[in-house]
């Protein structure tokens, strides 16, 4: 992800006038589309199988939430309001 002088990817800039709905599934698809990647690289892939996209997307969907609950247990009052990720 490149860095264009504020301090935060591109990705988080072109995400951040979205709703917050719309962004965590913005957020989760980039995820779910890095991890794909990184499966078929350790394997020594080109072409994935949807068995591999049902598994970069629940990894994906299994990272943001423990990354919600991390950022929930830290700042409950973003938890409260639903703006934590």
């Amino acid at each position: 992800m490149v860095d264009s002088g504020d301090g935060r990817p591109l990705s988080d800039r072109a995400s951040s006038g979205l709703p917050p709905s719309v962004a965590r599934v913005a957020a989760r698809m980039r995820l779910s589309a890095e991890l794909l990647a990184a499966i078929l690289e350790v394997e020594g892939r080109s072409r994935a199988t949807l068995d591999d996209m049902e598994r970069a997307d629940a990894l994906a969907d299994v990272l943001l939430a423990r990354r919600r609950q991390r950022v929930s247990s830290h700042r409950p009052e973003l938890a409260r309001t639903g703006r934590g990720g």
